[in-house]
């Protein structure tokens, strides 16, 4: 494939497979409304976000997706498409 090229992945299955979305995950950890989450909202601009509620937004994600994150991935986790890529990974 030609450097440069972007290629379009198939995230569907994250909306679909699962009744639990990954947006609704974000509602239910942070308690923010689902039309505030697209793939550019940081983690630090969600008021109710802290290390607690973090850890429970990786517990939530494994549970449902059923994957395992490393501690460096979790660490490099800045916005919703930073995890959003990381299920895309695993899911290969």
């Amino acid at each position: 494939m030609p450097r440069g090229t972007r290629v379009e992945r198939d995230t569907s299955w994250m909306k679909s497979a699962d009744p639990m979305s990954l947006e609704r995950i974000f509602v239910e950890v942070f308690a923010i409304p689902e039309d505030r989450i697209n793939d550019s909202l940081a983690l630090r601009d969600i008021p109710s976000w802290d290390s607690m509620s973090h850890m429970m937004l990786i517990a939530r994600l494994e549970e449902t997706f059923s994957v395992e994150f490393t501690g460096d991935a979790i660490a490099d986790f800045r916005n919703v498409k930073d995890i959003r890529d990381a299920l895309d990974r695993r899911r290969k």
